[in-house]
């Protein structure tokens, strides 16, 4: 099994059961917990189409600025799913609305204002005001208290939170994470443009270098699998029902691991 034909057994998967999954959403007792995690499904699984599609247009430089971003997702993803599972409340996807949700207003309308001040423009907002009105539970925060609330979704405060919360998930037998952690860091180059990816673009004639990227893509099908596989157990605590999408996709993972004869 390649993961072209993996991927298609676990989008067949996720048409007979997504729906009854993201539909508990409507009577859970943790829907922003949910919402998250749905949205990571969602995330993940657009993100993994679109490096399937630059390994067909032959375009290793674009999969890699997408793998980067897929990295942050699933290491985002994996914070929330061991909070939930551990917290047994609706505290992660609350604080990653509520915080991530301000500071990208913020940053939003801080630049807009930049923008508009280079181009001559007069431009005004009342920062404070519209994340209050927008985030309601951070309106008491300091923008140094904001800052320190949503610092916990970024990578280094992840990779801390895991390697202490539960040690030896960043080990060599857990390879997704193995895998990404390293690549964040090596991959950031192609994301901001910098001096780094110039000297990988030398490589990208080479034989291999599509091949690595088709390994990547068969990584991502397993990561996006696993992020649809872990919602769907969390979910089935509260759901028991929702435990036969994760076996099946667990099922699927199992078989395309195995090598081919």
């Amino acid at each position: 099994m390649n993961y072209i034909e993996a991927d298609d057994e676990l989008f067949s998967i996720l048409q007979d059961r997504g729906p009854a999954l993201f539909a508990t959403i409507k009577t859970t007792g943790f829907p922003e917990t949910y919402r998250a995690m749905f949205g990571f499904c969602a995330k993940t699984n657009s993100l993994k189409t679109a490096m399937f599609d630059m390994v067909e247009s032959n375009n290793p430089y674009a999969f890699k600025a997408l793998f980067r971003c897929y990295c942050e997702h699933y290491l985002k993803f994996t914070y929330l799913f061991v909070r939930f599972c551990r917290e047994k409340s609706d505290a992660v996807g609350i604080e990653y609305f509520s915080y991530c949700g301000a500071i990208e207003a913020r940053d939003y309308v801080a630049a807009i204002s930049m923008a508009e001040g280079l181009l001559g423009n007069s431009a005004s907002a009342d920062i404070e005001k519209m994340i209050a009105a927008l985030y309601p539970r951070v309106a008491d925060l300091s923008e140094r208290q904001l800052e320190a609330a949503s610092s916990q979704f970024k990578y280094r405060s992840i990779l801390r939170f895991l390697s202490r919360e539960v040690p030896g998930l960043l080990a060599k037998d857990h390879p997704f994470l193995a895998s990404i952690v390293p690549s964040y860091a090596v991959l950031s180059s192609f994301v901001h443009g910098g001096p780094s990816a110039d000297a990988d673009m030398k490589t990208y004639s080479k034989p291999g270098a599509l091949r690595a990227c088709e390994d990547d893509a068969g990584l991502t099908v397993l990561m996006t699998a696993t992020v649809l596989m872990f919602t769907a157990m969390a979910v089935s605590r509260e759901f028991p029902a929702q435990g036969i999408l994760a076996a099946r996709v667990n099922e699927v993972m199992k078989r395309f691991r195995v090598p081919a004869q």
